[in-house]
């Protein structure tokens, strides 16, 4: 079997979840494949230039031909898409159509139906957009980078990706949760597969005592940060936050949130990230947005280290109330971070955080994805 993954990347300087999980499946492929039998093909929106982008963004023809010249070429079975916007565009769906392949597609997020891709907007939940052709309170509420030129071409060119059905070409979604898997069934009629998001199996797990609270994340305010820092501006001194990520807001964060007991971080990669989580002794999620997964929330499970979590979305899935961490409303946070602290077993807690990541280790989830592609091609044979 021969895949080709293929991928739009984000600005390097701000590399998401999605960007890691695109590395570790490619890595993973390549090891269970055969680097021989794994192809890749990205960009990067490092290399947006704005006048070609406007031109090229309703169906780029470029990479159309790409695509279909690598199919053929070395006679790949599976085309499997993440990202694909604004570079790519869906025309690589229909090049590798064209070319003979499956094509496969991974919804990172809910940007076909969401001019935003998040359902999210003014601080709560938005979907007004879901069942439209044409996804225009997108446009009037400046949900693409709070700019109205950005959200009229970014609305427009997927009304347009609709128009053209470029879906069609789609074989299947992968989907990362049971929850995106509901929230998708009423306006998804095409095959959906779950398969989560793999983590890689933690080298050793720390042994000293944990302590503290931690957040990763942009600093933002969809994924909370503004509640997480009102709540422990409120805590007593000794419950200590410590924040990583970076964002458009965070020198007034900084600046508004000036507390002993409240440690910025910045950016940090991914490696020293994954040490501030086994460190901490809880890892906070507070996200107001549904998300399709949780990424870091598995990762902080892997490294023993219970999850307080908003429950929204897809969390429920990973989480039980004190079994491996604690759900809770938004208006319970600070009452929830206090139960968590006198949590009378939290050694048994740290322990079934730890076991409750390993379904989604890298080698569990690579199996599942590749026994898909294989269904897949079975099915165009048969």
């Amino acid at each position: 079997m021969k895949v080709l993954v293929v991928h739009n990347a984000y600005q390097s300087h701000f590399i998401g979840g999605e960007d890691l999980v695109v590395q570790r499946e490619v890595k993973a492929l390549k090891q269970v494949l055969g680097h021989e039998n794994v192809f890749e093909y990205f960009v990067s929106n490092d290399d947006i230039q704005m006048i070609d982008l406007a031109t090229k963004l309703w169906g780029n023809q470029i990479h159309f031909k790409h695509i279909a010249n690598m199919v053929k070429k070395h006679a790949i079975d599976i085309v499997h898409v993440h990202n694909f916007f604004p570079l790519l565009t869906p025309s690589v769906f229909s090049g590798a159509k064209f070319a003979g392949a499956k094509v496969v597609h991974t919804l990172h997020n809910f940007r076909w139906w969401c001019t935003s891709g998040i359902l999210y907007r003014d601080n709560q939940t938005c979907e007004q957009c879901v069942e439209k052709a044409i996804a225009w309170p997108g446009i009037i509420h400046k949900c693409y980078r709070n700019s109205y030129l950005q959200s009229i071409a970014a609305t427009l060119a997927f009304g347009w990706y609709r128009l053209k059905e470029y879906a069609k070409h789609i074989d299947a979604y992968f989907v990362l949760s049971e929850f995106q898997a509901q929230k998708l069934k009423p306006v998804l009629n095409a095959k959906m597969l779950l398969k989560p998001n793999g983590i890689e199996a933690p080298v050793k797990l720390n042994t000293t005592p944990k302590k503290g609270y931690l957040f990763v994340g942009r600093l933002e305010s969809a994924k909370g940060i503004e509640l997480l820092l009102e709540t422990f501006a409120k805590l007593p001194k000794q419950f200590c936050l410590s924040i990583i990520g970076t964002g458009e807001n965070e020198q007034a964060l900084r600046q508004t949130y000036a507390s002993e007991n409240i440690v910025f971080l910045g950016q940090l990669p991914h490696e020293q990230v994954l040490e501030n989580m086994a460190k901490s002794k809880y890892f906070i999620h507070s996200s107001l947005t549904y998300e399709t997964f949780g990424l870091t929330l598995v990762e902080a499970l892997s490294v023993g280290t219970p999850v307080i979590a908003l429950n929204r979305g897809p969390r429920a899935e990973f989480i039980q109330s004190g079994v491996n961490g604690f759900l809770c409303l938004s208006d319970e946070i600070e009452q929830t971070i206090l139960k968590a602290e006198a949590f009378a077993d939290y050694d048994a807690l740290s322990k079934q955080a730890f076991e409750s990541a390993k379904p989604f280790y890298m080698n569990n989830i690579i199996q599942k994805q590749i026994s898909y592609y294989e269904a897949l091609l079975s099915e165009a044979k048969s």
